[in-house]
């Protein structure tokens, strides 16, 4: 199976378009703009923190998926789990990637037989955060960051199940 993954062009442009090649202007559709970078929730749901709040959790609440709403949020996870050496996945996506949306049912499981690995889903489209992939080595999506007593011990790159499954039960057979 080829490995699906979304390079990062908007964040790193190779070339850039002189105005003679720009694409040709669509007509105006009208957008509905969320102006925030953080997921809106429904009020009635209680999450354990509100920088943090849980989303895709089960029924029995084993899930351990954190959706990330902002860089400052970004950055102090980031240092504590390395700071206090835990362990963690870190899973860097986008809303316009394809191979992204097709992994995050898959991603959503693992989190859910793996309680005790937090996943922090990133979208790199976040105001703030696209300095921080570069020192990260983020350069396509999906990609997913695995933590382990505060050192990243691997890393897949694309939509690759097996791997990814590999990874998620290594890092835990790790933290036993």
């Amino acid at each position: 199976m080829a490995r699906r993954l979304c390079r990062l062009s908007r964040l790193f442009p190779l070339v850039s378009l002189s105005p003679a090649s720009a694409a040709p202007k669509l007509p105006h559709l009208p957008v509905a703009v969320n102006p925030s970078p953080t997921p809106v929730l429904p009020s009635s749901s209680a999450s354990p923190s509100p920088a943090l709040p849980r989303l895709f959790s089960s029924s029995a609440g084993g899930s351990s998926m954190v959706v990330v709403g902002s860089a400052d949020s970004f950055a102090s996870i980031l240092s504590k789990v390395q700071d206090e050496k835990l362990p963690a996945v870190f899973y860097y996506t986008a809303v316009w990637c394809g191979p992204c949306r097709a992994i995050a049912p898959l991603i959503s499981k693992l989190s859910g037989q793996y309680p005790n690995i937090p996943v922090y889903k990133v979208d790199i489209d976040m105001q703030g955060v696209g300095s921080k992939l570069g020192d990260l080595k983020v350069y396509s999506v999906p990609t997913f960051h695995f933590y382990h007593k505060g050192q990243k011990t691997s890393e897949v790159v694309g939509a690759d199940p097996k791997k990814l499954e590999a990874a998620m039960e290594s890092l835990h057979k790790q933290q036993q």
